[in-house]
């Protein structure tokens, strides 16, 4: 059967360096958020069992005079090592083949081999989309959860973060309050961050949802311009400046917080959070990695493959795309968490 594959712009090594250099770009553009979860290569196979089986199971309840459960650790790897695994593929139909096959001209042919190899493109920038969220997930939660494509997972590595690194502001203590001192706050989970660390964060984290409410807060303002100022907000460079006067790390605005997007194999857009707009993050590089695992269509190496093959029943052809990895919170102490005004929010 002539399908795709023999086509030269099509082969697997043309494929795949496409996909390095696709990911290569979408790595050099992407928020530097993301650097805190730096790709990391392994070569383990169980790498992503490894991760729950040392982090993530909890002794079972043991009723009088019953057996204890048995530690499930083989059933765990495989799961995760299958689940841990991202990627999806496009069809090409028979119909579409046959126009590859005959086509009116050399600039029709170009053109459908031109629109193939776009979609292979994109679906590398999908791939590394997926592998972003769930650093975000990681990062800005602890947490890693997926529910799609009859895949379900949630790991949790929260539960490792120092208590006194989970702070909930509650009542007329959250910043909803504008007379609340928020430079004490900070303050405070600064020095208790680097009581633990025995170093300063590295950046402090907030939406634009609270830095709407930082230049509102009268502590602030008062700082800039004095009690009795009149003055009812500051600007984002006044704001900086008096953070800045107190010793305190860098403050990064996050100002996407929710991507819309449609999962491979589903039919319905979803809504996708990337950053609680409640939550006030302190985090230093070491925090963890993506451990970035070999797939068999990778020729056992780590890193984002594309390729393509055909198929005689039914006829068409397959562009796919495979990456396999994981986040990993390593030094859970490096974040620390502050929700500081209610799930909900209110209006900055």
């Amino acid at each position: 059967m002539s399908g795709i594959t023999h086509i030269a712009e099509l082969k697997k090594p043309v494929l795949q360096a496409l996909a390095t250099e696709v990911d290569k770009n979408a790595l050099e553009v992407q928020d530097e958020i993301l650097g805190f979860l730096p790709d990391e290569p392994t070569y383990d196979i169980e790498f992503a069992g490894k991760i729950v089986r040392n982090s993530s199971q909890i002794a079972g309840m043991i009723g009088f005079g019953s057996e204890p459960p048995v530690r499930d650790k083989d059933q765990v790897a495989q799961y995760l090592g299958e689940v841990a695994k991202y990627g999806g593929k496009q069809i090409i139909t028979e119909v579409e083949l046959l126009k590859l096959h005959n086509p009116r001209n050399e600039q029709e042919f170009k053109a459908i081999v031109d629109a193939i190899t776009a979609d292979g493109a994109q679906m590398v920038k999908e791939t590394r989309d997926a592998i972003n969220v769930s650093k975000m997930q990681a990062l800005t939660t602890g947490r890693v959860t997926f529910d799609n494509n009859n895949v379900k997972i949630d790991i949790d590595f929260s539960d490792y973060i120092p208590e006194e690194h989970k702070i909930v502001l509650t009542g007329d203590n959250t910043w909803a309050n504008p007379e609340h001192d928020v430079i004490g706050d900070l303050i405070e989970w600064s020095n208790q961050y680097e009581d633990t660390n025995g170093k300063e964060a590295d950046v402090i984290l907030i939406s634009r949802k609270l830095q709407a409410l930082l230049l509102k807060n009268t502590v602030i303002v008062n700082e800039v311009a004095g009690a009795n100022s009149g003055r009812g907000r500051v600007s984002v460079d006044e704001l900086n400046t008096v953070l800045g006067g107190y010793g305190l790390p860098p403050v990064r605005i996050i100002t996407k917080t929710k991507a819309n997007a449609r999962p491979y194999g589903s039919n319905e857009t979803k809504v996708i959070e990337t950053y609680p707009e409640n939550r006030v993050i302190f985090a230093s590089k070491g925090v963890g990695t993506f451990k970035m695992g070999p797939t068999v269509e990778n020729n056992y190496q780590p890193g984002i493959v594309l390729d393509a093959y055909d198929k005689f029943e039914p006829i068409q052809s397959i562009l796919r795309v495979v990456a396999a990895g994981f986040p990993v919170i390593e030094n859970p102490s490096l974040l620390l968490y502050a929700d500081v005004i209610p799930v909900e929010g209110v209006e900055g």
